[in-house]
């Protein structure tokens, strides 16, 4: 799938409030990234993002990740070290599962906003919002 074909179907502004909603009330970072190149390994590629876009520097070591890449239409979801110890394996799972039925059916926009509420609810009861330490990212980065 094209980039832009895929960007055409995203609700911006649907995604940034959830956004937003998901962090109120938590330390943690929620940051969208899309990009128009193919990644073939999207965990790879998802970890350099993570590391290049400074995430892992936040504070708590909680911020997530959701790393698109609709022309090789791989996606991947990565934390920092706090965010996984807290909430283990069968919840990365869960969240790259929610992902993958709603576009598996080309609801892209209903898929991201479910694995934001999905990420604010553990952020939230892991890493309330005692210390706002944000990492300072846009919500939704394309490149």
């Amino acid at each position: 799938m094209k980039t832009s074909h895929f960007l055409s179907k995203l609700e911006h502004e649907r995604i940034e409030e959830a956004i937003r909603k998901a962090e109120d009330g938590t330390s943690g970072d929620i940051v969208i990234f899309i990009t128009h190149k193919p990644a073939p390994d999207a965990l790879a590629a998802a970890h350099q993002v993570f590391t290049k876009r400074h995430l892992e520097k936040a504070i708590d070591d909680n911020s997530l990740l959701i790393f698109l890449a609709p022309t090789s239409q791989t996606f991947a979801v990565v934390g920092g070290k706090a965010l996984h110890h807290a909430v283990g394996q069968a919840w990365w799972d869960e969240l790259a599962g929610v992902l993958r039925t709603h576009f598996r059916t080309a609801y892209y926009s209903e898929g991201i906003v479910a694995a934001i509420k999905l990420a604010g609810d553990a952020l939230k009861q892991h890493f309330p919002a005692e210390n706002i330490d944000r990492t300072g990212q846009s919500d939704i980065v394309e490149e």
